[in-house]
């Protein structure tokens, strides 16, 4: 699969925001409330929730490459292909649930999606033979990114993904096939994960509950 086209379309989205400023505006609007649930830098927090952000939606097509690579090296690209492709779908035809505005907001609506969906998988793994099957770990970028979106409209983005995971999740057959893989019995540490995307990955944390 290429994702040339969805490099493209981070492209425009961050010219338009350059321009626009139009997510940064968003997010400072969003600080009291977001203190609440994370920590954030004293000194310009919404330029590192910017940041943040900016990693997070650029990390999807080297997500995408990273599980083409691993699932055709082991053996299990048949099973990974349609995630990668519903993923890519996410951004180039994003569902009609989602609102139709563009810029860097709407990309980071449909990265979540992306990162979702590829997590969907590794729990899946995780609960029915204890280990991840993909070199990912987004799981505290994709909390932290649920927060920015907002509870109520995070939650209809997770009922999206959950359904379309539950589609090919259900084929058994060929994840019995996966399960019995060389290479694919041991834990395969992330290659990608929160700690990696590049701007400033500890400037933004999930404030824990006390």
């Amino acid at each position: 699969m290429s994702t040339t086209d969805i490099r493209e379309s981070i492209n425009r989205a961050l010219d338009h925001e350059s321009r626009t400023h139009d997510l940064r505006h968003t997010l400072e609007r969003r600080l009291p409330d977001l203190h609440a649930k994370l920590e954030l830098p004293t000194e310009e927090p919404a330029e590192a929730l910017l940041a943040f952000v900016i990693d997070y939606v650029e990390s999807v097509p080297g997500c995408l490459s990273l599980v083409t690579a691993v699932s055709k090296q082991f053996g299990f690209f048949d099973y990974a292909a349609p995630f990668l492709h519903i993923a890519e779908d996410y951004f180039l035809s994003p569902p009609e649930e989602l609102p139709q505005a563009g810029g860097l907001e709407a990309l980071l609506d449909e990265a979540f999606l992306a990162h979702r969906l590829l997590e969907e998988v590794n729990d899946h793994h995780f609960r029915h033979v204890q280990r991840p099957l993909l070199p990912l770990d987004m799981t505290e970028a994709n909390l932290i990114v649920h927060h920015l979106l907002g509870d109520e409209f995070a939650t209809r983005l997770e009922q999206l993904v959950q359904y379309a995971a539950a589609q090919l999740l259900e084929r058994e057959h060929v994840w019995e096939k996966v399960k019995a893989l060389p290479g694919t019995d041991a834990p395969t540490p992330p290659i990608a994960s929160s700690e990696t995307l590049t701007g400033s990955p500890q400037q933004i944390r999930l404030r824990l509950a006390g």
